[in-house]
This record gives C-alpha cells, structure tokens and sequence, in this order.
C-alpha cells in the first residue's frame, strides 16, 4: 500500500503549509501534532536533535504490539518444519513438506470454534452476524475481546436439527488467532453451565488432522492395555503421548 504524505494519516486531510506535523518513526506516514494524541511536552521531546522518545503511528504500535506473539508463532512454525523432516515426514518429498507449511501458514489465521448453537433464520446474513456476536460474547472480559473475526464460516451442510456445525473464524492476523488459542482454557473456564461443551481450536490442516486421528488411537490402544494417566499434549506445537504427572509446564493445548 502506498502511503499518501501529503494528508494527515489519522485525520486523512491535505496538509497546508503552516501544520505542524510528525513523522512516524517506523514507516513514512505523517499526522497533524493535534492527531497525534501526544501531549504538547511530549511533542517537544520529539523534536529534540538528540531524542530518545519515538513516536509510531496507530498501524506500527499495533504491530510492535503483536511482536511478541508473531515471535512465538514463527519459533513454533520452525519446530514444525524440523519435525516435519526429521520424524513423520521424513520419506515425504520437499515438495509435500512445502506444500504443508504453506497450508499450515494460509490456516494460521483461523481459530475452529465447536458446539455454539445455530441462528435458525432464512437470512444468510442475519446468521453470519450471529455467529460474530456469539464469539465476541465468548471472548469478551478475556486479554483476547478485542480481536473480532473478519469472517464467520460455518462448515458442513445446513441444517441438521440438533446438530451444531463448527465455525470457522477467520481473524485479521496470525497474532490474534494465537493469542486466543493461548488463552483457550481461561476462555473456556468462564463460561456459563449451559455452554460448557463449547469447543476451541486450531485450524489444522489434513495431514494435522490424520496425525491426529493416529495418536488417539494409540493413546486408546495404551490405555485399554492397562496404562494410565496417559493424554495428548502439544509441545512447542507438537503433540505427543505424555504421563500427565511429567507434562512440561510450557507446553500449549492447540
């Protein structure tokens, strides 16, 4: 996107000569001092030939915002790579292991939500706003009720009676779809009685989804041999057979 530095970037009109303006100190994009939401001192700071404050715009302090999280997204697509050479995969062409990632980067986005009632309305749209209405309802009070989906899908043939289909919501970046998975087990311990089989999780791609299917019919296969204290746990983004007594405290329930 190309940005238009003769206009205010917040208030998005034309400079005249005589505005004061700021500079973003990440990208080109310019404000006018009065929409730059910084006080009169803070601004004097800014023009100081030896400053130490910097000023970023609202697009760029998101962003540094959502660092964190993106840091530990990419750390856990690495592990998966590595794991998809060296174990599962390893008789896998590259072109399989490439493929892979970049379903598993296009899916990152998306965050399955399971068991949430269907708005029984005749209007598609009506049931698409319902459907954003019911995750915010679920996500709200939690550090995750400020991420909205961009858009609702609801997977499966319609309409079953009582029968929930899951939906797919598709956020507007990795970071907010990982920063609700994060959160999963705080989200899901708030909810009320009546919403309790409410299901979260990631949106994993076919070969995901048979590894899966894989491990739990050796997690079954071992318990009906007589183990015990046996469950799924995701490592660094990697599931595995762990005792529950031996789970590493870090890692994530995707």
């Amino acid at each position: 996107m190309v940005l238009n530095t003769n206009s205010c970037g917040v208030c998005e009109l034309q400079f005249n000569d005589l505005d004061a303006q700021l500079k973003c100190d990440s990208c080109p994009r310019l404000v006018h001092h009065k929409c730059s939401g910084l006080l009169a001192s803070e601004i004097k700071c800014l023009t100081l030939k030896n400053r130490k404050l910097k000023y970023f715009c609202d697009s760029c302090d998101k962003g540094l915002n959502e660092l964190p999280d993106l840091k530990k997204l990419i750390s856990s697509l690495l592990v998966e790579v590595e794991n998809l050479k060296n174990n599962s995969c390893s008789s896998r062409s590259d072109e399989f292991i490439i493929n892979e990632m970049n379903e598993r980067h296009f899916r990152a986005a998306n965050v399955l939500f399971y068991n949430i009632p269907e708005c029984t309305s005749s209007n598609i749209e009506e049931r698409v706003l319902y459907d954003k209405e019911e995750i915010s309802k679920i996500i709200k009070g939690t550090s995750s009720d400020n991420k909205t989906p961009i858009k609702v899908i609801r997977l499966g043939k319609y309409y079953q009676p009582n029968k929930h289909r899951p939906i797919k919501a598709i956020f507007s970046s990795a970071g907010d779809a990982f920063d609700i998975l994060k959160n999963k087990k705080h989200i899901l311990s708030r909810l009320p009685p009546n919403s309790s089989n409410i299901g979260i999780s990631s949106d994993r791609t076919l070969f995901q989804r048979e590894q899966m299917k894989k491990l739990r019919d050796q997690l079954a296969a071992r318990q009906s041999s007589g183990e015990q204290n046996l469950t799924i746990k995701f490592t660094k983004g990697t599931p595995g057979i762990v005792v529950i007594d031996k789970i590493v405290k870090n890692s994530q329930n995707f």
